[in-house]
């Protein structure tokens, strides 16, 4: 399926970029590399600083501890309950428990991650809008900010949280994103357990993939599917019409108690939040689930905790994942084939031309048109990207300034 990024929209660029410090996360190539230099000999320490130099390394121990578990703590800056206790996003670092088979249909791997990925999933309760709704919620941080669709809460009168515990909790609507169906919620909660968020960006079709979303009762423990990915890049409609983008694809069907719940890969790291897409026009989508990749979820995030709405970048191409044989002649293991530029788009002026292959974005390999489009969307309007390509059997670099997308 051919790719555009919105391409149609002569859209201005964006402002810059949120700083470091607002954001959910950090892309690998903002976290900067250690310092080179030659190394020097330190003196003995005397007896009078050997207590200090036992301290430090006490707390390098416990430090190391901390990142050896994948959590990451960054300041809170949006209200002053907040600013006092550390802000917590945990990342993959290591797998909770690998699947047992290619098909992970059973074993004790599935049971780990659904016992370890339950806690961050909450049930989310809405009035309003002409009927009651019933979903799922991913909690992306400690001091109570959780995700969820767009579509689940439009129109909300009353959002009420149910977490893990049983706890119930109203939430307010930070705010919405209709164009990749994701939306925030707030609850006045701190030190919440929260969900291991991994990346979709090397993701493949046929390796295995597990839903887990809100319990269907009080009682009930986390609903949990397993199956594999079945279609990256996907373009679908949402159950309110909105033309969804850049779709993780699987062959299991998403209930929508569980729509707003998490997409597993097979360590138990979160690489996507699960929308419930049945529409009685398009038959087939009811028998196929469908989440929107972590990166795109992150993005959105970040925008909306910030300044409560999410803004798009834009390029300005169109795709299609290298052939194989192509990229076998030119001594590549895959790629993005740029089939279209539209005119005075970020592509067009940074000089990006049709037949050009992508082959790196930031540093990073780009293996397919999708998961190009993925770790794109991971970026913010007016954000400066790097991307390296292939043309006419020659390596070309340039750096592009994204502009904003203003529709789906």
């Amino acid at each position: 399926m051919p790719f555009d990024d919105g391409d149609d929209d002569d859209a201005p660029v964006g402002g810059a970029p949120l700083p470091l410090e607002d954001r959910l996360w950090r892309h690998p190539s903002e976290l900067g590399a250690p310092q080179s230099g030659t190394a020097t000999a330190a003196p003995a320490p005397s007896e009078s600083s050997s207590s200090k130099v036992w301290a430090v390394a006490v707390v390098a121990g416990l430090i190391g501890s901390a990142l050896s578990l994948g959590v990451v703590a960054v300041s809170g800056r949006f209200s002053t309950d907040v600013v006092e206790k550390p802000v917590v996003e945990r990342v993959a670092v290591r797998p909770i428990a690998e699947l047992s088979s290619p098909s992970g249909k059973s074993g004790q791997g599935v049971i780990a991650i659904a016992k370890s990925v339950a806690p961050a999933i909450a049930r989310v309760e809405v009035k309003g809008g002409g009927d009651d709704k019933v979903a799922s919620a991913i909690l992306v941080r400690t001091d109570g900010y959780l995700a969820t669709n767009a579509h689940v809460v439009a129109q909300a009168k009353s959002v009420q949280v149910v977490l893990s515990d049983g706890t119930v909790l109203t939430a307010q609507v930070v705010g919405t994103d209709p164009m990749t169906d994701v939306a925030i919620l707030k609850i006045e909660r701190d030190q919440l357990p929260v969900a291991v968020l991994g990346t979709a960006t090397d993701l493949e079709s046929g390796q295995p993939a597990i839903s887990i979303g809100s319990p269907l009762g009080p009682a009930g423990g986390p609903s949990v599917t397993v199956g594999v990915i079945s279609g990256l890049g996907r373009r679908v409609k949402s159950s309110d019409g909105t033309d969804l983008r850049d779709m993780i694809q699987t062959d299991s069907p998403t209930a929508t108690t569980s729509s707003g719940g998490a997409l597993c890969d097979s360590s138990g790291a979160v690489i996507g939040m699960t929308t419930a897409i049945a529409t009685a026009d398009d038959p087939a989508a009811n028998a196929l689930g469908y989440a929107i990749p972590i990166e795109i979820l992150r993005a959105a995030a970040d925008d909306i905790i910030a300044t409560g709405v999410a803004h798009h970048s834009w390029l300005g191409v169109e795709g299609a994942d290298l052939d194989a044989t192509d990229a076998k002649n030119m001594g590549l293991s895959g790629g993005a084939k740029v089939t279209n530029v539209v005119d005075n788009s970020p592509a067009s002026i940074a000089g990006l031309q049709s037949n050009d292959v992508i082959t790196s974005l930031d540093g990073a390999r780009v293996a397919s048109m999708s998961a190009f489009v993925v770790a794109l969307r991971g970026h913010h309007p007016g954000d400066s990207i790097t991307v390296e390509v292939m043309r006419d059997a020659k390596p070309v670099t340039m750096v592009i300034t994204l502009g904003e997308r203003t529709h789906a």
